[in-house]
């Protein structure tokens, strides 16, 4: 009785479930109608699986740092405003140009969008619609007649480039999926913009901006923005400058494509494609019209992509214009470079700084050249700091008193007794050297030095008094940062190139405010000026010209107490030439660039500029002169003999009390007190024999030991 309960039981479930589940009343049915539940299942996998397991792939595994392509950046060096000066390719080769703050501006994002990826913004990384339909195309046609590469995936292909392989493309998108869980779309498309070939070494868009139309790629109009977003599709058989008909064709069908997706209307399109094609000259700002490249070549050395100065681009290109023209009235007579720079006095910026001619990309405002008469302003600050003399002491311009070393007169001539201002600003060397005398050649070096002048105080212990006449060497940023602490009253100025955060300068006042602007006064003449830039005359300014021995160099400092402008000419073979004179040639052309571009409204402090006493010819030493052995001795030694015996006496006479440094060819021998003798043990051959007293003097004498 219960077992036929239980199996009456069971018979009703089955018919209630049979009819719930039709297929189960044909037991001998199609497999899959028995099978339903495994075959949805299957389907399920199928669907949902390799998405699943892809996106699984992406998060887990690692991404490769490994094996990415370098992007080098070239370096575009700009001014205070942001205005390009200079552009060097990147260490590639490639022009790589930096995006500036504004940006790809509104056409060109749009335009890549539409034809390399319409559907960018929506997809994760890999466009699975784009993928099948362009997987039915190729077999439909037997061959690949279109591609799926989304923006991100062609990023991936940027970084590490592949052969173009079934699997190198699964990577790829596993990859691009990578990408795009770590940046946002813009950085994607920037990436994408940053990296992209357009046609030649161009790499980049603004690169592309700048090379085919010569604007940044926010100016593109809509039809050029247009044809740079289709060049990457084939970059060689599209360049414009070689294929402008092809690349108009691709424009148009780039243009055609953001109407179809929306982002641009009919009207639009239509002015657009009838836009012509008007390339730009082809130069990205690499010019040397203004100069700088030698200038800013060390900066691109050492940096990529945008390096902001403190240089200023119009001023540069007035200060240029101006060089460029002296330069060429000159470059018939033999002079073969020339260099400028403009500082900002208030604040020691550079606005310009120009170099033209020399040897290769040599920077000539960093070339090391005799000083000429330019050294002499801080050799009268000296002395009117040291109580010395005041600009109206009377001064001696005559040869007397100097033994055996007779230095003259750039004209020759000798003026008798005038006031230190006038000597100064007349340039006469003899009063020159008679207080840098009685300053101190050690002294007065290390003013300069302390001043912006580096490695003056090693060359004027070499030279001496010489060191007021020419005798030394200096650069024209020195000088300039020298001259900039006499305008600031004996103050160092930091000066500098690259706008950044300067510390401040917390050093000492080198010299005294008075002593520096009476020099500075002293040299302040109308007359003098208007005679050779009237237009300059109404800024007052201070100036100080040079000219080296042999006239390799020619020099002009001209300075308000706004702007400081240095000016050289000269020749870097060596050979003199007599048109290089500081007054004629350098003169006009730093008083025209200062007349262009101070902006005027400061003068020189008034200082008392003292009483016409005369300087007293006691304070005065007699010359340091070598009496042995005389210039021009020939000397016999005898190698087999002693040394004790065939030493040879170095005397002197004159010059500053204490003691004397004997050298010879350079090489210290030893130190003695006034009046001893120094001995030296000769060997065959022409030598230098230099004596130094504790002032700086100098005396040189030659001789041949046989």
């Amino acid at each position: 009785m219960d077992g036929a309960s239980n199996t009456s039981s069971q018979q009703q479930k089955q018919q209630q479930k049979a009819a719930c589940f039709p297929a189960l009343r044909h037991k001998n049915g199609p497999w899959w109608r028995r099978r339903w539940r495994a075959l949805m299942l299957i389907v399920f996998l199928l669907l949902v699986g390799p998405p699943a397991v892809f996106e699984g792939a992406a998060r887990w595994l690692p991404y490769p740092t490994n094996g990415q392509q370098v992007k080098y950046v070239s370096t575009v060096v700009r001014d205070r405003n942001g205005r390009p000066l200079a552009a060097f390719t990147a260490l590639d080769g490639s022009w790589c140009l930096p995006n500036s703050a504004d940006g790809y501006g509104r056409w060109l994002p749009m335009a890549v969008e539409a034809v390399e990826d319409a559907r960018f913004r929506v997809h994760s990384g890999v466009d699975w619609l784009a993928v099948a339909a362009a997987f039915a195309q190729d077999v439909v046609a037997g061959r690949v007649v279109r591609g799926a590469s989304t923006i991100t995936m062609q990023v991936q292909r940027l970084r590490q480039p592949q052969p173009r392989t079934l699997k190198a493309k699964m990577i790829e998108a596993l990859r691009a999926r990578q990408i795009e869980l770590t940046q946002s779309k813009d950085q994607i498309l920037a990436e994408w913009l940053e990296r992209a070939p357009f046609g030649g070494n161009v790499v980049g868009a603004t690169a592309a901006a700048w090379r085919w139309f010569g604007i940044s790629p926010a100016s593109l109009s809509l039809a050029q923005a247009a044809l740079i977003a289709g060049l990457p599709q084939n970059p060689e058989r599209l360049r414009p400058d070689r294929h402008a008909a092809e690349a108009l064709v691709r424009r148009d069908h780039v243009l055609r494509r953001m109407a179809a997706v929306g982002v641009i209307d009919a009207q639009q399109l239509t002015l657009a494609l009838q836009e012509p094609l008007l390339l730009a000259s082809g130069q990205l700002p690499q010019s040397d019209d203004l100069g700088a490249l030698s200038v800013l070549s060390d900066l691109a050395a050492d940096r990529m992509g945008l390096v902001n100065t403190t240089l200023d681009l119009v001023t540069q290109r007035t200060a240029a214009a101006q060089l460029r023209g002296g330069f060429e009235r000159l470059v018939g007579s033999g002079i073969d470079g020339a260099a400028l720079g403009v500082l900002d006095l208030t604040d020691g910026s550079w606005l310009a700084l120009v170099s033209i001619g020399g040897p290769g990309w040599q920077d000539l405002t960093r070339a090391e050249r005799s000083t000429g008469s330019t050294l002499k302003p801080f050799i009268y600050a000296s002395a009117f700091a040291g109580g010395i003399a005041t600009p109206s002491t009377v001064v001696e311009d005559d040869p007397a008193g100097w033994i055996g070393w007779a230095p003259m007169n750039y004209d020759r001539a000798w003026r008798g007794r005038c006031s230190a201002a006038e000597a100064l600003r007349d340039s006469r060397n003899l009063p020159a050297m008679r207080l840098l005398e009685q300053v101190g050649v050690a002294r007065c070096a290390g003013n300069m030095a302390a001043l912006g002048l580096t490695g003056v105080e090693a060359a004027a212990q070499r030279a001496g008094l010489a060191m007021g006449i020419g005798g030394v060497e200096a650069n024209l940023r020195n000088l300039a940062t020298a001259y900039a602490g006499l305008a600031s009253g004996g103050k160092p100025v930091n000066t500098h190139l690259l706008i950044k955060a300067m510390p401040a300068v917390h050093a000492p006042a080198v010299l005294p405010p008075s002593a520096c602007w009476q020099a500075l006064r002293a040299l302040t003449d109308n007359d003098r000026t208007t005679a050779v830039c009237s237009a300059a005359t109404r800024f007052e300014p201070a100036w100080k010209t040079g000219t080296s021995s042999g006239h390799r160099d020619a020099w002009c400092v001209a300075l308000t107490p706004r702007r400081c402008v240095v000016v050289w000419l000269g020749t870097t073979r060596g050979a003199g030439v007599p048109a290089l004179i500081g007054g004629e040639a350098a003169a006009p052309i730093a008083l025209g660039v200062l007349a262009a571009i101070d902006p005027g409204g400061a003068t020189w402090p008034v200082v008392d500029m003292g009483t016409a006493t005369p300087l007293m010819a006691h304070l005065l030493a007699a010359p340091l002169v070598i009496t042995h052995p005389p210039t021009g001795s020939e000397v016999l030694s005898d190698p087999d003999a002693p040394a004790a015996s065939r030493r040879l006496s170095l005397e002197c006479r004159g010059g500053a009390a204490g003691q004397r440094w004997w050298f010879v060819d350079g090489t210290p021998i030893g130190a003695v007190a006034a009046g001893e003798t120094a001995w030296w043990v000769p060997t065959v051959g022409a030598h230098e024999v230099r004596v130094v007293d504790r002032s700086g003097q100098a005396a040189v004498t030659e001789l041949v030991v046989r």
